[in-house]
């Protein structure tokens, strides 16, 4: 037996506690996908925005029309706050508002990545302390130190594709289902790079972490591992 397919073999087994922490990771991507779209949106709002037009005014509007709602819309301001700001400030304090909402989003979305991801940790923890004693046959068997390192890192690293890949998939018809009303176009929300990015980075984040509790098992001495109690 390799130690790819032993991989995959060994992830079928501990189902519940592996689908619990794939459900995890599946959900920090949804989220991850949901809120970096949404800062994109943003960014590109921002971007078609002309200047003299001012923030949320259409671009087919009139210059008389554009100039008697963004008067309405200050004066409006004004009085209900008892301030006296101008046009110009009103759109430079709601761009900088909408910029910060950017980087909020985008923080929260690495954020929900990060905690789904540090599951893998634990999840590798549990499952590789149930398997001493199969780890000190490997070594009587012949695997070496380090292909028992590799194909637990790999174990935890198929964890972590599984979940992204699902992860994508239900922010993908979700994001969808929101762009029917909100856009037109799915993919200037969520371009194909953000698909890619999430899986591969996701898929990066479960090897390094898989990484300590594969080595500490590997370490691991024959006459330990078979006399174990557990």
């Amino acid at each position: 037996m390799g130690i790819y397919s032993l991989s995959w073999k060994n992830l079928r087994r501990n189902r519940l506690r592996n689908l619990s922490t794939v459900l995890r990771i599946s959900l920090g991507v949804t989220i991850l996908l949901i809120l970096v779209s949404s800062g994109l949106g943003i960014s590109s709002f921002l971007e078609k925005s002309e200047p003299t037009s001012g923030i949320g005014v259409p671009s087919n509007t009139t210059t008389e029309n554009k100039t008697n709602l963004l008067s309405s819309t200050v004066n409006y301001i004004n009085s209900f706050l008892g301030s006296s700001i101008t046009e110009n400030q009103l759109f430079s304090r709601l761009e900088g508002l909408l910029v910060n909402l950017v980087y909020l989003l985008d923080g929260l979305a690495s954020l929900a990545l990060l905690i789904g991801v540090l599951g893998i940790m634990n999840t590798m923890g549990f499952n590789l302390s149930e398997r001493r004693r199969e780890i000190g046959l490997l070594k009587c068997m012949g695997f070496t130190k380090r292909e028992i390192l590799i194909s637990c890192t790999l174990e935890s690293g198929l964890l972590g594709l599984i979940g992204s890949i699902i992860g994508v998939v239900i922010g993908t018809l979700g994001i969808w289902l929101i762009s029917i009303f909100l856009a037109p176009d799915l993919f200037n929300v969520l371009p194909f790079w953000l698909f890619m990015g999430s899986i591969g980075l996701t898929t990066l984040l479960s090897l390094i972490l898989g990484l300590y509790p594969a080595w500490f098992t590997s370490q691991i001495r024959v006459e330990e591992a078979l006399l174990c109690d557990y």
